[in-house]
């Protein structure tokens, strides 16, 4: 069940990113990492139905993390990324290439050999105080440390993935932060309305859409989307695994393997890192060659 949870949620998401990507990617620059971007975006109904896709997924991701620990729900939501590359491509009428697809491929599968060897336990939803503070103040200081490279990088790709990395993290810790919410809702709604963490959940969710989207206004969805797709479940198993108590199978063959699975993992994202996609060629050849076919025509006519 948390399974097929977590993948119904994966799909919503692949069409909430591919829907956002295209009302974003055209926002005035003059928004790009501030909140206002949020309010200019609302105004448009196709970003809107991306944010309703976005708002399913976290349901369907919600109910499966009432059930089952971050390790086992994060890595599932990487098949996002196989249907968002594709749905992309569709809407634009380019193709992905072989390589792009290998690529998407090797990092949903080496994720889920990650996921089907280590076997994780499903820990607990709650840690002590001081250990929250850590894991939050160490989550957001990775994710600003990746914006502040961002807004430095010299090419649109490398900004996009920055900035898109620094989303995937603070949504790692928002997906631990829900999974503490909903443990208090049902046992005492009292405590879980004067503790910080939902408060602290509101504004990583705010602040993590508002960099999702940035990183789409910044470069292609290809370049963007990788990194954030995978930091939310690194981020969201190295929570639950250093801090909730969620354990891996640690026998050296089991660990052979996990490790196996995260360098296919990482070679993966590689491989669509050095896709013309990323770095926008395939479309502007694709432009080009409508333009020369239309010069053609036009040369042609008597």
């Amino acid at each position: 069940m948390v399974m097929l949870l977590g993948f119904a949620a994966s799909v919503f998401f692949a069409a909430a990113y591919v829907l956002q990507y295209h009302e974003a990617h055209e926002a005035p620059k003059g928004l790009f990492l501030s909140p206002r971007l949020l309010v200019e975006l609302a105004h448009h109904r196709i970003w809107l139905g991306g944010i309703a896709a976005m708002f399913i997924g976290d349901g369907l991701q919600a109910w499966a993390l009432g059930k089952g620990s971050l390790a086992v729900v994060e890595p599932v939501l990487t098949a996002s990324l196989l249907f968002a590359l594709p749905m992309s491509a569709a809407w634009h009428r380019e193709r992905l290439k072989r390589n792009e697809w290998t690529g998407a491929i090797m990092v949903s599968a080496g994720l889920g050999l990650l996921l089907g060897v280590g076997s994780p336990t499903v820990g607990r939803a709650d840690m002590p105080e001081y250990e929250w503070l850590l894991v939050t103040l160490a989550t957001w200081g990775l994710a600003l440390v990746l914006v502040a490279a961002g807004q430095r990088a010299p090419w649109p790709s490398y900004k996009a993935a920055l900035i898109g990395g620094g989303a995937g993290v603070l949504f790692g810790l928002q997906d631990a932060l829900t999974r503490y919410c909903l443990h208090w809702f049902g046992r005492d709604f009292g405590h879980l309305l004067v503790s910080w963490q939902p408060y602290v959940l509101l504004v990583t969710a705010v602040y993590g859409l508002t960099l999702a989207q940035s990183a789409y206004e910044a470069g292609s969805l290809s370049a963007a989307l990788p990194p954030m797709v995978i930091g939310e479940p690194v981020i969201g198993m190295l929570i639950g695994m250093l801090a909730l108590n969620e354990q891996l199978n640690n026998s050296p063959v089991d660990l052979a393997l996990e490790a196996f699975g995260a360098l296919v993992m990482v070679w993966g994202t590689w491989i669509l890192a050095r896709s013309p996609l990323v770095h926008g060629r395939s479309h502007s050849h694709r432009l080009r060659r409508a333009r020369d076919h239309e010069r053609d025509r036009a040369s042609a006519v008597p």
